[in-house]
């Protein structure tokens, strides 16, 4: 079985169902284009087949909330051009890194020509990866966020310009008995695809989620488990007390709680640095050292080098950067010897 560290974007993305559209498609038929699919982008081709654009469900509710033509205006207009994406070879680590560098949540796929051959969403990842992860890594109340309650005659443009306010793809409205139900992206886009007219449509007679309640304690693993088994992709948590607080989970939220659990168990590259030092001012080198992110460790020992510099990284080329750029490049520093290290055993602590 494949460790965490493993699995590539190809055993995790989606091919069968690509949400590809023209540049010139109007906005609600890219609603259409979502809904028939399940994601969350539709994402359009060059004559290569590479992607050129890709048009999200956030830029959607943006563009709704700001009253936006969605039968005239045609999504080029409001795309990303140039948009980031994922080779098929790459990790599900390297994938959810980059979208937490670049702020999205949905990638295209492509192969060693540029070509799109999938796409690949945060949630993809945090169903496949949780499966690997034990139980006890982590509980839901880190990623919990604050549920936005909206009122059930809301018009579904100030449901969008709540949810673009706040960040979210989803709203609450409050039953009269007290329940909650939820909007989720698919009734928003639903909605839409129908025809509904944003202006006057009201978010009652779209919110038809329905609302798991969890304890915000809950194992980040069963959580996902229970989103699978529900075919849910959020979940509620219901706070202690007689405020009975409620805060939203979704499956997104917990891959990027999955991918702080690799990086930090993750196998790092090593490098011990034999530094020689100006006579005098060993003692003023290794307090600079110490100071570097990467560097955890410097020894003064006896001969011909004066430090052993020891330093880790999530790569080799992590590891060179900070010898360059933080060891080497200290004028007090003559010469230094890297070694590479590879880590065969390691005493369980």
């Amino acid at each position: 079985m494949a460790t965490p560290f493993e699995i590539q974007v190809r055993d995790v993305m989606e091919t069968k169902h690509l949400p590809i559209a023209a540049a010139d498609l109007p906005i609600r038929k890219a609603a259409e284009v979502m809904l028939a699919n399940k994601t969350m982008a539709v994402v359009t081709l060059d004559v290569e087949r590479r992607p050129s654009l890709i048009y999200s469900i956030r830029r959607l509710i943006k563009n709704v909330a700001e009253g936006v033509n969605i039968d005239k205006e045609q999504i080029a207009k409001y795309a990303v051009t140039d948009p980031v994406v994922i080779r098929e070879d790459d990790t599900i680590e390297e994938a959810l890194r980059a979208m937490k560098r670049e702020a999205v949540r949905v990638l295209p796929v492509v192969d060693y020509r540029n070509k799109m051959v999938g796409y690949l969403e945060a949630r993809h990842i945090a169903f496949k990866l949780w499966k690997l992860l034990p139980y006890g890594i982590a509980t839901v109340e880190a990623r919990a966020r604050h549920i936005v309650v909206v009122p059930k005659d809301l018009t579904l443009e100030a449901a969008a310009k709540a949810m673009d306010d706040n960040g979210v793809t989803e709203v609450f409205v409050r039953e009269e008995d007290g329940s909650l139900r939820v909007l989720r992206e698919w009734d928003f886009l639903r909605a839409l695809a129908e025809g509904a007219d944003p202006k006057t449509a009201k978010v009652g007679e779209y919110a038809k989620g329905p609302v798991i309640k969890i304890p915000p304690t809950i194992d980040a693993r069963a959580a996902i488990e229970i989103m699978e088994a529900n075919n849910v992709l959020r979940l509620v948590a219901v706070e202690p007390g007689a405020e009975r607080r409620y805060r939203v989970v979704t499956a997104s939220d917990l891959a990027f709680e999955a991918l702080e659990h690799l990086e930090k168990v993750k196998p790092k590259a090593v490098a011990l640095v034999l530094a020689n030092v100006e006579p005098g001012r060993e003692e003023e080198v290794a307090k600079k050292l110490i100071e570097v992110e990467g560097i955890t460790e410097v020894l003064s020992v006896p001969g011909i080098y004066d430090l052993v510099v020891r330093v880790e990284a999530p790569s080799v080329d992590e590891v060179a950067r900070i010898v360059t750029k933080h060891v080497r490049a200290l004028r007090e520093i003559r010469d230094t010897m890297t070694l590479v290290a590879a880590p065969l055993y390691r005493k369980r602590a």
